[in-house]
């Protein structure tokens, strides 16, 4: 996943929390001395779940699938998160 994308990823988070972007959330939790720390957990929290996603269609796609199935909801379970 390219920084492009996970800056993507935080962009929609912040727009979930009304923000425009990532940037205008961080500038105003700064500028209000508001701890940041649970918006930028949430927003990896995302990156994580796409990933997990990602992983799970390669897995589902490729030859390794075909002689040695792979339970697909055991890699996008919420309990592999990193909390």
């Amino acid at each position: 996943m390219s920084h492009q994308e996970k800056q993507e990823i935080f962009d929609q988070y912040a727009k979930s929390q009304e923000f425009e972007n990532w940037n205008h959330l961080k500038n105003f939790h700064l500028e209000n001395d508001i701890d940041i720390d649970e918006e930028i957990f949430a927003a990896c929290n995302l990156v994580q779940e796409e990933q997990q996603k990602r992983i799970a269609e390669r897995i589902s796609n490729s030859e390794f699938q075909k002689g040695h199935p792979v339970d697909i909801s055991s890699i996008i379970n919420p309990e592999n998160k990193i909390q």
